[in-house]
């Protein structure tokens, strides 16, 4: 793993959440490439997790560009093992949080099961690496907004519901159950023009269950989750703060 530093100097507040920490410029390395970046922690409740937006000179450009071209030819390897050159615009560092040794552990074993679920139901993993002495992801920026926030409350419950079984179902068919259920860690995001859910924080995930119970506990985790969705809305439309609903996009 690589050392990194992060710098002072802080600017402008992450646009993704308007009551966030001010955003800053970090500088870490990751491979063969030293990356700067500019970011800040998604909220207030995970300052563990960055979301930066990657600065490339024009010799960087030129090099990624050269990785691209000789990648059509030369397959997956060169992104498998220079994966610091393949890295998108926007980025996500999530860092181990303190005496998370065993959670941390769990969700990379997750991601490395649910490797052909990456950039489809959960994020991209690029590798691991060292951020101020502590152990960090490189993850893609999946976009997005929780279910926990307006922005992501505005569909009507019907058609969140099978969004969320699919996305579930994904994963317990390849052995693994999201053990974290809650909002914040369901995504509604807009792909190709179309909606569907990502999860993302898999610390807790189960690797144990039967096929029985992991069968069940798809069924029953998305009736758990529409619970809190239906109660969620509530509290907005109470709050003055629910935005207007919206059609499935399909």
């Amino acid at each position: 793993m690589e050392e990194l530093n992060e710098e002072p100097g802080f600017t402008e507040s992450n646009p993704h959440s308007p009551n966030c920490p001010p955003s800053a410029i970090i500088r870490f390395r990751f491979g063969s490439r030293t990356i700067q970046a500019t970011g800040a922690a998604s909220d207030h409740a995970h300052p563990n997790v960055l979301r930066l937006q990657i600065h490339r000179t024009l010799l960087e450009r030129f090099i990624q560009s050269l990785f691209w071209i000789i990648s059509r030819a030369d397959g997956v390897w060169l992104r498998n093992r220079f994966p610091e050159w393949f890295l998108p615009e926007r980025i996500v560092l999530k860092s181990q949080k303190n005496n998370w040794e065993e959670e941390f552990d769990q969700e990379v074993a997750a991601y490395n099961k649910l490797h052909r679920l990456q950039g489809i139901t959960i994020p991209q993993l690029y590798g691991l690496i060292d951020y101020n002495h502590t152990r960090a992801l490189i993850l893609s920026d999946v976009g997005g907004f929780p279910l926990a926030t307006p922005q992501g409350a505005v569909l009507d419950k019907q058609d969140l519901e099978p969004l969320l079984y699919h996305a579930l179902t994904s994963l317990t068919e390849l052995g693994v159950c999201h053990d974290d259920t809650k909002l914040d860690n369901f995504l509604l995001v807009t792909d190709e023009g179309k909606d569907k859910i990502m999860i993302v924080d898999l610390e807790s995930a189960d690797f144990e269950l039967s096929e029985e119970d992991l069968a069940f506990t798809a069924k029953s985790k998305t009736n758990w989750l529409i619970r809190q969705y239906r109660n969620h809305l509530d509290c907005m439309e109470y709050d003055g703060v629910r935005l207007p609903k919206r059609p499935l996009r399909t």
